[in-house]
């Protein structure tokens, strides 16, 4: 009977000090206003630190596509209640963290999808000339793209066309009469590694 009691002891106490254990507030935390970014954009990172105090210095750390760790990039005090937050300016997919004295948050990370541009050259017997452009960090040489008509019946694939040495390719394509929707898309499979599937805004052609 001693012997039950006892272990049931153990376990209650166990279970308690586990309890206690998860209950513990995290000593700093981060998040992300927007998870994917176009290119040239930026996002917010915040969080808060644990003391509630505003002062404390909390450091971001960057882990950049292919880079093997993470490395500090600015140092942020905190305000009200301990409130942090920083403007970051990924140009590559990056995770990041927050550090604040002994205390590392959790790791969030931001997409980053190239900026890639559609626009008219010219337009003329029912054919129009366009340039599509892709600008990241790194050449997208060799890679495509997909130009499309969005239709009311849906979407439709008009020509793939592949990116020369400086990320640009000139193409020409038969226009419909009336009014002409188009978009170009590139798929992850063309912007991998360290970005993600990317689109043009629509360009409206009138003929």
């Amino acid at each position: 009977m001693r012997k039950l009691i006892g272990v049931t002891i153990a376990v209650v106490l166990f279970a308690v000090a586990a309890a206690a254990f998860a209950a513990k507030p995290a000593g700093v935390t981060i998040k992300v206003a927007k998870p994917t970014i176009v290119y040239g954009g930026t996002d917010v990172l915040s969080g808060k630190v644990s003391s509630g105090n505003a002062g404390e210095k909390v450091i971001v750390m960057a882990q950049p596509n292919g880079a093997p760790t993470f490395t500090p990039v600015a140092t942020v005090d905190t305000t009200t209640a301990g409130a942090w937050s920083y403007t970051a300016t990924p140009t590559i997919q990056t995770a990041y963290e927050a550090q604040w004295l002994t205390d590392t948050s959790s790791a969030v990370a931001v997409k980053v999808r190239p900026q890639l541009t559609l626009a008219k050259v010219s337009l003329a017997a029912g054919r129009g000339t366009f340039t599509v452009k892709a600008t990241a960090d790194r050449p997208f040489t060799g890679k495509y793209v997909l130009v499309q008509r969005l239709a009311a019946s849906g979407i439709v694939q008009l020509k793939k066309v592949v990116l020369g040495s400086d990320s640009t390719a000139t193409f020409t394509i038969k226009v419909q009469r009336g009014r002409s929707r188009l978009r170009a898309v590139m798929p992850s499979s063309q912007t991998q590694p360290g970005y993600v599937a990317t689109q043009s805004a629509v360009l409206v052609i009138n003929r």
